[in-house]
């Protein structure tokens, strides 16, 4: 498909889609990164994780004291200091942070997998694609089952495997539109 623009428009798009193809790039590099060391990926990825929680709680606990007059203030001081707790947690032991966050990734796997298959037959989501639905439920439970069945030996690598061909396939779409979208520029 061709686009009549102006070359202002042009210049403009070939600008931004050139840091879009640079972003694209570095996401494909560190998911390699993150496949050849995926236990480093892993502990990275936990670490993250539990920076992300001591965040996440400490605006929450901000946030219940700022609006104390309003109905839910203990509940919101509670689920920030779990935020907390979870944080320094994750934290002081990445390793037990793998284990659990994997058990936790095998759980959420197999219970998405098993709503897509009922998905799929009950209300036939995806329409006449439902097949894709279907299959996407049988892998996602199946990858679950997987998880589920070598843990915890598999904590140590499984994250930062799956976070690497994430970060790969990201990268690679992204590339694709960017340079898609440049073909149909000019």
């Amino acid at each position: 498909m061709m686009l009549d623009t102006s070359p202002e428009t042009q210049a403009i798009i070939r600008k931004s889609t050139g840091w879009i193809i640079v972003l694209s790039i570095v996401l494909m590099i560190l998911g390699i990164i993150a496949i050849i060391m995926p236990v480093v990926a892993t502990i990275v990825s936990v670490s993250v994780f539990g920076w992300i929680f001591l965040f996440a709680g400490i605006v929450r606990i901000i946030k219940s004291f700022q609006s104390k007059p309003i109905r839910g203030f203990w509940l919101s001081l509670l689920v920030g200091i779990l935020y907390v707790i979870a944080s320094v947690i994750l934290l002081s032991n990445l390793l037990a942070g793998a284990v659990s966050l994997t058990l936790v990734l095998a759980t959420i796997f197999i219970v998405e997998g098993i709503l897509e298959i009922i998905a799929c037959f009950k209300a036939r989501t995806g329409g006449h694609l439902s097949w894709l639905v279907l299959v996407d439920g049988m892998i996602t439970l199946i990858l679950g089952i997987f998880i589920w069945s070598s843990w915890p030996n598999n904590s140590l690598w499984l994250i930062g495997l799956y976070v690497g061909v994430s970060l790969l396939f990201s990268g690679a779409s992204l590339l694709s539109i960017a340079t898609a979208t440049r073909k149909a520029v000019r």
